[in-house]
């Protein structure tokens, strides 16, 4: 079968790849993880990236990461405004799973919109019946350039006497922090201490020790965002992810957010937050983006 996808692999066409991912928001987990391939700034998580057809009209983008520590992570994007066949769409996937895997079956994560991820649902049964998967549906949180002034000439939060902002120690801490996060599965308290070496991470202590956090993953989104029981109800939470929105906007990574669509009281709060937009469609229904997990049986 002749190839249709292209593979972009020079600086000039990952440049110009990121460049068209970053004006729309349905390819918002490629930009910056286009970024640290291009600087090599996390080495622990390789990138490959794919068009189709091209990249001077493209329709879609299909990014691979060969994870060093954790399950590899699959991204699909589908460009607004275009139009795609499901058989044609099906076949593509199939093509970009030989493309990244060959022949070995190989549990990984796969990031999408919902529509997309129903198709690559469809290209996993067509393959093999010896898999199953689990599915985590969440609400996107962006920020609109406006949105992103505001928050750099915001104050940061006031927290209660006897807390303070400060920086996780990646090499003293990472267990701490890996051992909130209730997706951790193996190797992320290896992928844990490199985003906390490599990347942005907020922190509040008390007593010296740290009672509330967030960090960023390679893709750039917002992580591991966690306040202990005991320090709870008193703004700590809001307190980090602003922290961590100044950090990251100070150095140029765009904040972006996924929150579980059970979440009522997170998701309640991002909605009515003067720093965050909701990806919604043109009626303003929320859109749905699905992280799914494949595994052999």
């Amino acid at each position: 079968m002749k190839a249709t996808l292209i593979e972009i692999t020079t600086r000039e066409n990952l440049i110009r790849a990121q460049a068209q991912c970053s004006r729309d928001i349905s390819a918002i987990y490629f930009p910056f993880s286009i970024h640290t391939q291009l600087e090599e700034s996390f080495p622990e998580s390789p990138v490959r990236v794919f068009v189709y057809p091209n990249l001077s009209h493209p329709k879609m983008f299909f990014m691979f990461k060969n994870n060093e520590f954790i399950k590899a992570t699959l991204a699909l994007a589908q460009v607004s405004g275009t139009s795609m066949n499901r058989i044609e769409l099906v076949e593509l996937i199939q093509e970009f799973r030989t493309r990244v895997f060959g022949a070995q079956r190989q549990p990984h994560l796969v990031i999408a919109e919902e529509h997309l991820i129903k198709m690559y649902s469809v290209a996993m049964r067509l393959s093999s019946s010896n898999w199953n998967n689990n599915d985590l549906r969440l609400s996107l949180f962006y920020m609109t350039e406006k949105q992103k002034k505001f928050a750099l000439t915001s104050s940061l939060p006031n927290v209660p006497q006897g807390y303070y902002y400060d920086d996780i120690d990646p090499i003293e801490e990472a267990e701490i922090v890996n051992s909130t996060w209730k997706h951790a599965g193996a190797g992320d308290l290896e992928q844990t201490m490199a985003k906390l070496i490599r990347l942005p991470s907020s922190c509040v202590r008390y007593n010296g020790k740290p009672v509330a956090f967030e960090m960023i993953d390679p893709a750039g989104f917002f992580n591991n965002q966690y306040v202990f029981e005991d320090h709870r109800r008193k703004g700590l939470g809001n307190a980090v992810e602003m922290d961590l929105i100044h950090k990251c906007l100070q150095t140029g990574i765009s904040p972006f957010k996924t929150v579980a669509k059970d979440n009522k009281i997170v998701l309640d709060a991002s909605i009515a937050s003067k720093f965050w937009t909701m990806w919604t469609d043109e009626e303003g229904n929320a859109k749905t983006v699905v992280f799914q997990t494949w595994n052999c049986e």
